[in-house]
């Protein structure tokens, strides 16, 4: 019995875990990487497996480091099951329509431009049509319950806490001489105390552990203290009649925002402020929030029983078209929320091109920024930036509120493996940056007793 690590490995993008025994051969979500050239050139080498063996992706959420090559994966032969939840079925769907659209403007902008003359076209890894067929492999299953999928593959979901619909997954396998092995990937973990989603299901035993460690070398704020200082920036914004812009993924991130902006107008500790949700990926992933309430926690549920959609409010625009997005450069005092996340592409790049020379302008980093981006160079304070080709001097006001973000930090992190005891026979460490989970490892190690081993990209390790 083998895992080989595919991605996520040293690294916080491309989750990719691939499980091979004598009877079945799975993958553990099949993610694209992000970041800076040299990492996303992994997307495009040919998988180290033939596609077509693969029995089964078991996808632990939807963000496209963890699902994006799945189209590729069908594209080249996989006619296995993809199992995951509903709400990540279908927020998946539109974050892959979303990356094919992006990807074929790209090359047609590639073809359209003369400098590329005789450089080697970079073709998209799949249309919208690729992932309209891969969607007809996606089984859904609710949290909790065991399901056989075959006579030595048994798996249950659990509720991850770091989106809708993600999920843990505890995976029991029957191996020779019929011992069973039971693997657990954490996926991405939440912080426990989120607006929307549950918090993370803790489990009591596996003999292996596949845990994130995005943050696992720092403490994020309190909450409530985010929230405070998200009030502060917005009334700070309105007095001096500058635009506050909000770089957030599609998916969680934007509907806390929006949920808290709710809070605010309605609380009026916040007069009045127009907001522009200028992201049409980000409203269709609202509307499928919407579909399912049943995996909010307690306080989104309570809005809800109010009558209130905690997704919505007076003086929210939402702006669909480039001509609307376009016509938002002559306007002060709002705040706009676009993608994407890491400001590696999408609208977002305009409205900080439009606004990083203005002291007034502030930006709200929200997420985690990946080595590379764009993102992480306006977190690291970098004066001049390079945006859509040209150079422009950082003049805003840059605030970072951890407290949103949608993994847990090392508190939790170690309070989640602290629940497995003794019992696994290894942790392996992934979906962090090297000096990170050294770090981490290092401290973990001070109150388990556990092998913690951080595996090296497509590196391959037999387990008993």
């Amino acid at each position: 019995m083998n895992i080989q690590f595919l991605g996520a490995a040293k690294t916080v993008t491309g989750s990719c875990f691939y499980v091979e025994t004598e009877n079945i051969k799975f993958l553990v979500d099949c993610g694209a990487f992000q970041g800076d050239d040299e990492l996303e050139e992994n997307n495009f080498k040919p998988f180290p497996f033939n596609p077509a063996d693969i029995d089964f992706v078991f996808l632990t959420h939807a963000h496209f480091d963890h699902t994006g090559r799945i189209p590729l994966l069908v594209k080249q032969g996989f006619r296995g099951r993809i199992i995951c939840t509903q709400p990540t079925r279908d927020l998946a769907r539109i974050i892959l329509l979303d990356s094919a659209n992006l990807q074929e403007e790209e090359a047609k902008r590639w073809i359209a431009n003369p400098r590329n003359d005789g450089s080697t076209e970079r073709k998209p890894l799949f249309t919208e049509q690729d992932v309209e067929e891969a969607m007809r492999y996606f089984e859904v299953y609710p949290y909790s319950n065991s399901v056989n999928v075959t006579d030595v593959c048994e798996f249950r979901m659990r509720d991850a806490g770091h989106i809708l619909g993600s999920a843990i997954f505890e995976i029991w396998l029957k191996v020779d001489s019929g011992r069973t092995r039971k693997f657990v990937f954490s996926g991405d973990l939440g912080q426990p105390g989120a607006r929307i989603v549950c918090d993370p299901d803790l489990i009591r035993e596996a003999d292996y552990v596949v845990c994130e460690s995005t943050y696992g070398n720092r403490i994020h704020k309190e909450r409530s203290e985010t929230v405070l200082e998200l009030l502060g920036i917005l009334q700070a914004a309105q007095k001096e009649g500058g635009n506050v812009l909000i770089p957030s993924f599609a998916i969680e991130r934007t509907q806390e925002i929006l949920y808290e902006i709710n809070l605010f107008l309605e609380n009026r500790l916040v007069p009045s402020m127009p907001v522009y949700l200028d992201s049409p990926m980000a409203s269709k992933a609202t509307e499928i929030f919407r579909q399912y309430p049943d995996y909010y926690d307690e306080d989104a549920k309570r809005l809800l029983k109010k009558g209130d959609d905690p997704f919505d409010f007076r003086e929210l625009h939402k702006v669909e078209s480039s001509e609307e997005s376009k016509r938002l450069a002559g306007k002060k005092g709002v705040g706009i929320i676009a993608g994407s996340g890491r400001c590696t592409g999408g609208r977002i790049l305009h409205h900080l091109k439009n606004n990083i020379e203005d002291p007034s302008t502030h930006v709200v980093i929200v997420g985690y920024q990946v080595h590379g981006t764009l993102g992480r160079r306006i977190v690291d304070g970098e004066k001049i930036l390079k945006i859509m080709g040209s150079e422009y001097e950082n003049k805003a006001k840059v605030h970072t509120l951890g407290g949103f973000s949608g993994h847990g930090d090392e508190r939790d992190l170690r309070y989640w493996l602290r629940s497995f005891g003794h019992t696994p026979k290894k942790i392996f460490l992934v979906h962090g940056d090297d000096d990170i989970m050294n770090e981490f490892a290092a401290n973990l190690a001070t109150e388990i007793n556990n092998e913690i081993y951080m595996p090296e990209q497509e590196e391959i390790v037999k387990l008993d």
